[in-house]
């Protein structure tokens, strides 16, 4: 191994000591960043690296010193470690695309046009609905909110929830719930399509049956107190 690379590792090891240890008391001290301002040079060369100066010590990125002296850096994501090959050429990170869902607007109106054929209007879906999605209406939600998880648990599945306050018009896509307040303590309607002045919806109530085909405006959707939406679409 050449000295040059040797010094490096030496550096890495007495960085990593620095990072482990000390009191609790300086802790947040310690963590306070900013960005350095001090040139990095190697063999005599000025290198540009993003650097931060905590604790009285520069910090850069492993991967940005691998590439500057040449070492091997890679993340094995099977057991979350980083592996330094001082006997490898360095080599860019190659990004692993993220895995397709397969959700579209199409393959979400399609399920919910299927759950139409099982659940039609008037048919009752039960007392309550047991989810494992951990939506934000409980496990066991009942009446349209039950209704609601139902549909949407259907089209995604196990898919993470994410609210939106106030949407706009724009955000709103099949199969994404809207919930408002009214005097039984709020409603939530699952959307079936849009065009610009209204949505069409399935929904249900505290007879704890399926409704297909309402229109809402939005108008007065967006004058609701409590107006939000809740979708699934992955980011």
């Amino acid at each position: 191994m050449s000295r040059k690379r040797e010094a490096v590792f030496m550096g890495i090891g007495i960085l990593t000591g620095l990072a482990l240890c000390g009191p609790a008391a300086q802790a947040v001290d310690y963590l306070q960043a900013k960005p350095s301002s001090q040139a990095i040079y190697v063999d005599g060369q000025k290198v540009e690296m993003e650097a931060y100066f905590i604790h009285g010590n520069n910090f850069v990125k492993l991967r940005d010193i691998g590439k500057a002296v040449d070492f091997g850096v890679a993340y094995d994501a099977a057991t979350n470690s980083v592996r330094i090959d001082p006997n490898a050429h360095y080599q860019e990170e190659v990004p692993t695309p993220a895995p397709s869902t397969g959700i579209t607007e199409e393959s979400v109106k399609a399920a919910l046009a299927e759950l139409r054929t099982e659940y039609p209007t008037g048919t009752l879906y039960g007392a309550f609905f047991r989810s494992y999605s951990n939506g934000p209406y409980g496990m066991a939600p009942t009446n349209c909110a039950g209704w609601a998880t139902l549909c949407s648990d259907a089209v995604f599945g196990d898919l993470p929830w994410r609210r939106i306050e106030n949407p706009r018009w724009e955000q709103l896509r099949p199969g994404d719930l809207i919930e408002y307040d009214n005097a039984y303590g709020g409603h939530v309607i699952v959307v079936l399509d849009k065009t610009d002045e209204y949505i069409k919806v399935t929904e249900s109530g505290i007879n704890n049956k399926a409704r297909w085909g309402g229109q809402y405006f939005k108008w007065w959707l967006e004058e609701q107190p409590g107006y939000a939406s809740y979708t699934r679409y992955p980011q």
